[in-house]
């Protein structure tokens, strides 16, 4: 199935549902968030929007993904595309570095100790899906870091 429904191969943010071909059916599967609550823009979405992405059949509606306009009943795609690589987190790091430069080097220091700027965020993400992309088989955590 892997090979049959990839998924998205690069992120734009659009939604995406996968089209069952002929033969053997997409992987579907249901979310439970169980007793999270489940607010607009929360990290359960970006999930989902990670396993739809991957090539799962997720039923879901886009309304909780952030970048939708309720008023306009409209998705935007480039502001989901943002979160999805840390846009957010880019912008955070560069207003600490004007206004308080002691908490960015508190809060931000492992990307400091590995070289990591504000602007190489989303080069960092794009690289973590190139990666998982390239091999999705799951690490030991000791593989990984040093434990």
């Amino acid at each position: 199935l892997a090979e049959k429904y990839q998924g998205v191969e690069e992120v734009t943010g659009e939604d995406y549902n996968v089209e069952p071909e002929e033969g053997r059916r997409p992987f579907k599967c249901f979310m439970d968030t169980g007793l999270a609550r489940v607010t607009t823009g929360a990290r359960i979405f970006g999930v989902l929007k990670g396993a739809i992405d991957g090539g799962l059949d997720v039923p879901h509606s886009e309304k909780r993904f952030p970048g939708f306009d309720r008023d306009k009943g409209d998705m935007d795609a480039d502001t989901l595309r943002e979160r999805i690589f840390a846009g957010h987190v880019a912008d955070y790091q560069k207003m600490l570095i004007r206004e308080e430069p002691e908490k960015y080097q508190e809060v931000y220091g492992d990307y400091i100790a590995k070289g990591i700027k504000p602007g190489q965020v989303e080069t960092m993400w794009e690289d973590c899906h190139a990666s998982i992309r390239a091999n999705p088989m799951a690490k030991l955590l000791s593989e990984t870091f040093e434990v």
